[in-house]
């Protein structure tokens, strides 16, 4: 077992050979906020970019409203609170403030060039902003996407290292055992690959590594144990056909419904994930940021 370990993770890259030191990928939280509800059309949160070296916070919520937040910290970097800068509503491609079925925005991407990226469920689309309060421009749809579930629709937006957008539903489309990545390159998806569902986590979330490794945010619920939280390393390459590494699985109710990732670099050069939970504008959950080390070590 522990010799299928190492070659796992020479597969991915992470160790190059078989006579370095064995690392392993760590998470380790290091800030928490609780986000009070004292702002109109405050909860829901879906989706998150961080901005401005970890000082900005950009969540979307899936009732198509934004929020910049000014995340304020401590001498050592450690979050102790935070103030809004900024919020307004997504519009759609005719500038209008979306209503109904068309509300539901579940990811947000930024890509080099400063344009975003808004994934939709029950309407299922993806627009793109060239600026947050402009209006957005359709981006052409995979034959699949006309087979994703109503509520289980494209969860996750990554920009990868060449600046493509990479898309992932919350769980396979209908008639397909496993998820697909889908990438989008000169306007045109192609899947990169597909993984398995394990365990019923389904995704919320994904961002890419400087690796190169897609990492996964994961939630699972039932009524009896509640949330539990999940993220796991995924090779892009497509030849590369091992199970997904899991990082991190929280206990039941350890964290809220996190559905926000966002990854960032701190001025020590560590990588931090940004996180931020889905309250669904229900009294007894919470709307909370989460910031965790991501570490390889």
């Amino acid at each position: 077992m522990k010799h299928t370990f190492v070659i796992l993770l020479i597969f991915f890259g992470i160790i190059p050979t078989l006579n370095a030191d064995v690392k392993t990928w760590k998470l380790e939280q290091v800030g928490f906020l609780n986000i009070d509800r004292n702002e109109k059309n405050y909860g829901g949160f879906s989706g998150l970019l961080i901005q401005n070296e970890g000082s900005e916070a950009f969540l979307i919520t899936d009732k198509s409203f934004f929020f910049i937040l000014k995340l304020h910290r401590n001498e050592d970097d450690i979050l102790n609170g935070y103030s809004v800068i900024r919020k307004g509503r997504i519009l759609s491609s005719k500038g209008d403030h979306l209503n109904g079925r068309n509300t539901d925005s579940e990811s947000i991407a930024m890509d080099k060039n400063n344009n975003y990226y808004i994934s939709f469920e029950s309407n299922h689309r993806i627009m793109m902003h060239r600026t947050i309060e402009g209006k957005g421009v359709f981006v052409p749809k995979h034959p699949l996407f006309k087979n994703l579930s109503v509520n289980k629709g494209i969860e996750a937006l990554a920009i990868d290292n060449d600046n493509r957008l990479m898309a992932i539903p919350e769980k396979p489309p209908l008639g397909i055992s496993d998820i697909p990545i889908f990438r989008l390159e000169n306007n045109k998806w192609e899947i990169v690959k597909y993984f398995k569902m394990k365990d019923d986590f389904l995704v919320t979330d994904a961002e890419i590594l400087p690796q190169g490794l897609l990492l996964l945010l994961e939630r699972k619920f039932s009524w009896t144990q509640g949330f539990k939280t999940r993220f796991r390393l995924i090779s892009l390459d497509k030849f590369d056909n091992r199970e997904p590494i899991t990082v991190f699985t929280s206990t039941s109710n350890q964290f809220d419904n996190l559905e926000g990732l966002a990854l960032w670099k701190d001025r020590e050069g560590e990588m931090r994930l940004l996180t931020v939970s889905d309250d669904n504008f229900h009294p007894l959950q919470r709307s909370e940021i989460r910031e965790f080390f991501l570490k390889y070590e």
